[in-house]
């Protein structure tokens, strides 16, 4: 019997996938396989593009297969533009091993792009399709001059496509919200926003750019919030105060999105490195060392986080049916108890 779209990838396929990736890594590392410009310039799209949430998106990967164009399959033998495109089923339907492997691909990508040579690079989510990468002369890719009228009706359809990209990500929330992470689909997305289906493909490609989007409007949201950049708090007292806020808010921002916060947990390989998961650690960190100048600030934190990831909040709420005020009242617990300045310090024996 054939495997019909929407069943899981069998395992020996994400397997195979993921000793390929394996084996490429294992090359570059011993110097076996020396990718070439245009390789290097594919894995910095593909990982710039991861930055925001930690994972590879269909969206990213299609942008780098059509930069890499037929050119990148004579380089190398085509390694490693073949296992992106081998990649692209495994992350349009996701399973568990899909993500792993998936996991696998990026901290490849992520370790190619940090040895590349620093260049300026374009972003893959261009609205146009360019020119290729050789052979272009710097006026033939010029665009024309633009009159001011031009210039003017531009502003206003970027500002228009702005509040419609809102407009969509709030639709997409609600329905979460109200009906679970199965009934997310472009065409509920168009319902619920009031336009065509076609607006919906063509602002987020398929639906895994949409849950990625989400994402990231959630993410971005929650940092305006509470990680708004240099205000740092002005003393213990302040600190504490932070340090719970910020694990309230995060305990019920958890709470509305625990279906599309699970499914974009990424691999064990890529937890600790996602950018916000970074972020978080950073501010928590220093909001510690004001709150407990005795403690290890930096690996407390840690701890700290470990009681706010999505995957324990879900098996309290979910599989131990503790309610939302009692995970709270536990986490302000925790801040008091962490914060609780020592009579004296305590050696490790």
């Amino acid at each position: 019997m054939s495997t019909t779209p929407d069943e899981p990838h069998p395992p020996q396929h994400s397997h195979n996938i993921q000793e390929r990736l394996k084996a490429l890594m294992r090359d570059f590392r011993h110097g076996a396989w020396q990718p070439t410009g245009l390789e290097q310039r594919l894995a910095e799209l593909l990982a710039q593009s991861a930055a925001g949430t930690g994972s590879l998106s269909t969206v990213s990967i299609r942008a780098a297969l059509w930069e890499g164009s037929m050119t990148a399959i004579h380089e190398n033998g085509g390694r490693f533009i073949t296992l992106i495109a081998d990649l692209l089923p495994l992350v349009e339907k996701p399973d568990a091993a899909a993500l792993h492997t998936a996991g696998v691909a990026l901290d490849l990508v992520e370790t190619v792009a940090q040895t590349a040579p620093r260049r300026q690079v374009a972003s893959p989510s261009r609205a146009c399709p360019g020119p290729g990468l050789a052979g272009n002369h710097p006026s033939e890719t010029a665009p024309p001059p633009r009159s001011p009228h031009l210039r003017e009706d531009s502003s206003r359809l970027r500002a228009d496509a702005a509040r419609n990209h809102v407009r969509l990500l709030d639709a997409a929330a609600q329905i979460v919200r109200e009906h679970g992470l199965k009934q997310l689909t472009m065409e509920a997305v168009a319902t619920a926003a009031g336009v065509g289906k076609g607006t919906v493909f063509r602002r987020f490609g398929d639906r895994t750019g949409l849950m990625q989007a989400l994402l990231q409007h959630s993410e971005d949201t929650f940092q305006a919030a509470h990680l708004s950049g240099l205000d740092h708090a002005d003393g213990r007292d302040e600190a504490i105060e932070q340090l719970r806020a910020f694990g309230v808010a995060a305990i019920r921002r958890y709470a509305q999105e625990l279906e599309l916060q699970l499914a974009a947990e990424p691999s064990p390989h890529q937890r600790y490195r996602r950018a916000p998961r970074r972020s978080y650690h950073e501010r928590i960190s220093v909001l510690l060392s004001l709150a407990a100048t005795q403690a290890d600030a930096e690996l407390l934190s840690h701890a700290l986080l470990a009681y706010l990831e999505p995957a324990l909040l879900w098996h309290l709420s979910n599989q131990c049916n503790l309610p939302l005020q009692r995970l709270e009242r536990s986490w302000l617990e925790l801040v008091s108890r962490v914060t609780q300045e020592p009579t004296a310090p305590h050696d490790v024996a």
